[in-house]
């Protein structure tokens, strides 16, 4: 019996394996083998495809620059950056999300503090506009959004930031990428015909923020705290 119970233990550990490595590799994206991989600056880039150290190293300044500019910045985050190309492993670590542009996770703060971008999704910098709607977020403005949420769970802890009223999460988080996927007139012509296009609340959330900041003097920790 004991021979048995072994037998089917080993024999149960491929299955295992097949199970636990795509669930740590949501919270550990490095396990998913990115083909490219560089340190620029203080940031560990993954990619699936070849990368312009240059012009990546002028993305992630104009990221931290960004960062920067909250009083919330008060360390160093999101500092391992992937690069999907939106295939298998963007929807293995999006979970299956087919409109996000960036995602971060709390399970991934402590074990990899990574940034996860949707790279076929956004236009890189300088570069202008993809096309669509939902392609003309520049990567440096979405990598600032993504790690003003990791700023946010530091601050006031996972729970807490999870529970706060997306109009606050999102729209701070645009508010200090200063940017937004829509611009007022791309706006006014959504509303204008009724969609309910998920940008049209992005962008209201950060108009929201950017009166709400402007009414307290800038107090970011009230702006959180209000009811």
């Amino acid at each position: 019996m004991r021979i048995r119970s072994l037998f089917i233990g080993r024999a149960s550990w491929p299955i295992a394996l097949l199970v636990a490595y795509p669930t740590a590799s949501v919270a550990m994206p490095q396990l998913l083998f990115f083909p490219y991989e560089e340190q620029i600056g203080s940031s560990r880039v993954y990619a699936e495809a070849p990368l312009d150290p240059g012009a990546m190293r002028r993305v992630l300044k104009r990221a931290d620059a960004r960062l920067a500019t909250s009083p919330l910045a008060d360390r160093k985050v999101g500092t391992r950056v992937f690069l999907t190309n939106g295939g298998w492993r963007w929807q293995l670590l999006s979970l299956g999300s087919g409109t996000s542009l960036g995602l971060t996770r709390p399970m991934s703060d402590l074990l990899a503090d990574a940034v996860i971008i949707n790279r076929r999704a956004v236009s890189i910098d300088g570069g202008g506009p993809n096309g669509s709607i939902a392609t003309r977020r520049r990567l440096s403005s979405v990598i600032a959004h993504e790690r003003t949420h990791i700023l946010l769970r530091h601050r006031l802890g996972w729970l807490r930031a999870s529970t706060l009223p997306l109009w606050k999460s999102e729209g701070y988080a645009d508010y200090v990428a200063g940017d937004s996927t829509l611009s007022a007139d791309e706006a006014e012509r959504l509303r204008a015909v009724g969609t309910k296009n998920p940008a049209l609340a992005y962008y209201d959330a950060r108009i929201r923020v950017t009166a709400a900041l402007a009414a307290n003097g800038g107090d970011v920790q009230k702006l959180l705290n209000a009811q």
